[in-house]
């Protein structure tokens, strides 16, 4: 709350600092060079002129361009800009004839008075155009703002959304199937069952309660990695090798939940067969606030792939993430080699 009146106060200060250094600028500083003293109601028609200047700025950047020209009603707009910079200007001309301000300037100036009084002051017309552009730009572009952050808070409930979808679908399959796995170990391996259920319950814990915050610690991101990656070698064949080093970290840094898994899954998903010998290597590596995880893993698409159930938010939705929540602080790489049937993803992210 106090932040807010704060930033009020500065907005309004600003606005102050704006409107006085323009009227010193154009309707003070030159009279003031000409080193004589000047009537009274040269400086009232000059306040006034910036009185009405001010108005006309803020109605046409407050309640004229949202009505109307954002609206797509451009021809209601030009007629608001040309009715209000000639009754700007006549209002100008009424003041300077009932308060005799030309005939007054003539005898401070001790010049001769014109043969023509024109009716439009030019200084003043650019003027009004100039007040009345700035605030069409200002309104301009802070709708634009507006709704660029409406657009990112859908978005961020779009990944919000996603994320509770990623923990829903990895829930009922990925934990049910571990289970069975874990209960056909409870009649030939006791520790590595009674391992495997430590590792799953870590997993549960962190879907359930760590996922929730925006950030995670990159060690329980890590420890969840590799949880997965123990629990999913109780399911896969012989014949697949899984390669993950140790992952070697210089400090722990606060990162998004969720976002090494769909890539990891992935290879899981598409990488591992039945019937053929396949290899998933992960390597991830954390220095000075870089994060570097690269999977490759073979391509199989026969019939005797391994039948993984679908789940996780994809790679597409991922790089939505990944544009959403770490802007020009991160690549990702995808090359598939139809050549040597692999697929290898390549992801860095700057966690500082």
């Amino acid at each position: 709350m106090k932040k807010e009146k704060s930033k009020r106060w500065v907005i309004v200060a600003v606005h102050f600092l704006a409107w006085a250094l323009l009227g010193f600028v154009l309707m003070f500083y030159q009279p003031l060079s000409w080193g004589v003293k000047l009537p009274f109601s040269f400086w009232a028609k000059q306040t006034l002129n910036i009185g009405i200047l001010a108005g006309l700025f803020y109605a046409n950047m407050l309640y004229m361009v949202p009505s109307f020209l954002l609206k797509n009603k451009v021809p209601a707009f030009i007629l608001w800009i040309l009715c209000s910079v000639i009754a700007l200007l006549l209002i100008s001309k009424f003041v300077d004839l009932q308060l005799h301000v030309r005939e007054q300037m003539d005898a401070v100036m001790r010049r001769p008075r014109p043969r023509h009084k024109g009716v439009i002051d030019g200084l003043l017309l650019m003027t009004s155009l100039l007040v009345l552009g700035v605030s069409t730009s200002l309104a301009v572009i802070h709708r634009w703002q507006k709704d660029a952050q409406i657009r990112e808070s859908v978005e961020k409930q779009n990944i919000t959304s996603e994320l509770a979808l990623l923990k829903a679908q990895i829930n009922p399959h990925f934990f049910f199937n571990t289970l069975n796995n874990i209960y056909a170990l409870t009649y030939t391996d006791v520790p590595v069952s009674r391992d495997a259920i430590l590792k799953l319950s870590r997993m549960m814990r962190y879907l359930l309660y760590e996922t929730q915050q925006d950030t995670a610690l990159l060690s329980q991101e890590i420890s969840f990695v590799k949880d997965y990656i123990e629990l999913m070698k109780l399911r896969v064949q012989s014949s697949t090798t899984i390669i993950f080093d140790e992952v070697k970290t210089d400090q722990d840094y606060a990162m998004v939940p969720m976002l090494l898994l769909p890539f990891i899954e992935n290879a899981f998903k598409h990488g591992i067969s039945v019937m053929q010998k396949a290899t998933i290597r992960i390597d991830l590596q954390v220095q000075e606030g870089l994060l570097t995880l690269s999977v490759l893993n073979n391509i199989f698409r026969d019939k005797d792939a391994l039948n993984m159930e679908s789940g996780g938010i994809g790679l597409v939705n991922t790089q939505r993430r990944l544009d959403l929540l770490y802007p020009e602080k991160h690549t990702l790489i995808i090359e598939e080699n139809s050549d040597q049937n692999t697929y290898l993803v390549t992801l860095r992210v700057n966690l500082l």
